[in-house]
């Protein structure tokens, strides 16, 4: 990835003895970096979340956004075919999200009822009610391991106080996997591994309520039982798609195999603009904006008996980094064929090109995501440089309005997600959804976890900031 999940995952986590900067020096220096958030910050959660999902299409005239918005709306509907919709459900998803193109994009792919996902999700969820929308497209990613850290991660959930093992996976069938990988059989065992000899109630309760299938990956197992939590206590009236890193493998084909596409096109015009692509985000890693982005991967990463590893462009060829024998052709067959058969997967800059940046979907994220997406952003355009070509794209591109948002961890509370989900009243979630949304945006965001602790921002607040020379434009990559 452009920046690993599990780097993600360890550089946003902090606590209170490792704090370096208090919630109001973060509050004051969110505010700084983009001031229409600073107008929410007495207001209700409510109120902002409806900012967030407040966009319309863009207006300006752009031959290759509106094709690719084609081709991700063609994902969007296979993907709900996979999930279960009907063509026609698909179809209306697909337009929906043409219509008001924003996506959430930052919970990894966690079951609902993990804290990480439960709050971003309920956020959503205000903002989705606020503009009567009909359904709800999340990207999470899905190259993620079964443990980040500790026993966090999409392989554990706390019940009741007790550590739950979500899948009875041994330690050496987690750590070293993705998720995604669809290596073995996977179904919901939900073991608890402190106290093997007791199964709590409310843990007998949630296995009574997931799937009872088998599944070849996690990411598919956790996908089928988002679906129904979401159906079940939720909102039944909104439909939920959640679309992981394999879809995008799948849309990215879809770019490869039309040659008139902008991302086919580029990608293989002798490499120069993957070049400039590439040079640009070295350069912004070795200035004042290193450590926000990290090129693990070039564009790519490799995939192989569940574990990935890094891959980088040499000459015609693109091939592991490090000791794996992995090699394959830089041409569109040959990687089409990969993508298919999964050898390969976009890494996060590639999937925020054909999901956001080309189509002009606005994407929320977390703590770090309102920095790199940015900066991924300028580093595209830079590569697009002066072409006459792409003129009507840059335009268009320059012209987003609020492109990135700050949206996942917004809201961060201590109550257990499936017991309250399983306490509601007659209101249902629309109860929860109220008192949630009557916070302030300063009281809904808690400690401020993955700011307060994370030596990034506490550089950006030391001024670091107000020294990167290396964006011209400053305040246009924070809009």
């Amino acid at each position: 990835m452009f920046i690993s999940s599990e780097d993600i995952a360890v550089n946003e986590q902090s606590s209170a003895s490792s704090a370096l900067l208090s919630k109001c020096d973060l509050l004051d220096l969110i505010g700084t970096l983009f001031p229409w958030i600073a107008g929410f910050r007495q207001r209700s959660l409510a109120q902002y979340a409806r900012s967030a999902f407040d966009i319309e299409a863009g207006e300006v005239a752009c031959e290759s956004r509106d094709q690719a918005m084609s081709l991700f709306k063609r994902c969007i509907c296979q993907a709900a075919r996979k999930a279960g919709f009907s063509d026609n459900r698909g179809t209306a998803i697909a337009a929906e999200v043409a219509m008001a193109p924003v996506m959430q994009t930052g919970p990894h792919l966690h079951l609902l009822i993990e804290p990480d996902a439960y709050y971003t999700h309920l956020f959503s969820l205000m903002g989705l009610r606020a503009h009567g929308r009909s359904a709800y497209v999340s990207y999470a990613v899905s190259t993620v391991k079964f443990v980040e850290r500790g026993r966090k991660g999409p392989g554990w959930l706390n019940l009741g106080g007790d550590a739950v093992n979500v899948f009875g996976l041994t330690r050496s069938q987690m750590i070293p996997y993705s998720i995604l990988a669809p290596n073995g059989t996977y179904r919901y065992v939900l073991k608890n591994v402190d106290r093997s000899e007791i199964d709590g109630d409310i843990t007998s309760r949630l296995r009574s309520i997931m799937p009872q299938d088998e599944f070849v990956s996690a990411a598919l197992a956790i996908k089928r039982a988002n679906a129904s939590l979401w159906t079940r206590f939720f909102d039944p009236e909104i439909d939920f798609l959640q679309v992981d890193d394999e879809d995008i493998a799948d849309l990215v084909a879809e770019h490869l195999r039309d040659e008139t596409s902008w991302l086919s096109r580029h990608l293989f015009d002798g490499r120069k603009f993957v070049q400039n692509l590439l040079s640009h985000v070295d350069a912004l890693a070795d200035g004042p904006w290193r450590g926000w982005l990290k090129n693990s991967t070039d564009l790519f990463w490799g995939s192989e008996g569940g574990r990935l590893f890094s891959l980088q462009l040499s000459g015609s060829r693109l091939e592991a980094k490090g000791a794996e024998d992995f090699s394959v052709s830089y041409t569109s067959e040959a990687l089409i064929s990969a993508l298919q058969s999964r050898k390969i997967i976009p890494n996060l800059l590639l999937m925020f090109i054909v999901t956001s940046i080309l189509p002009g979907v606005r994407v929320l994220g977390g703590s770090r995501h309102t920095v790199y997406y940015p900066l991924m952003r300028y580093a595209f355009c830079r590569a697009l440089g002066a072409s006459v070509e792409d003129r009507d794209l840059h335009l268009a591109i320059a012209r987003d309005k609020r492109p990135g948002i700050w949206g996942h961890r917004v809201l961060l509370a201590s109550a257990e997600p499936f017991s309250e989900l399983e306490a509601l009243g007659d209101e249902g979630i629309s109860e929860v959804l109220l008192r949630y949304g009557r916070l302030s945006l300063e009281e809904a965001c808690g400690s401020l976890e993955g700011f307060v602790g994370d030596p990034l921002w506490a550089d950006i607040k030391a001024g670091e900031w107000a020294k990167a020379g290396s964006v011209d434009d400053r305040e246009w990559a924070f809009s």
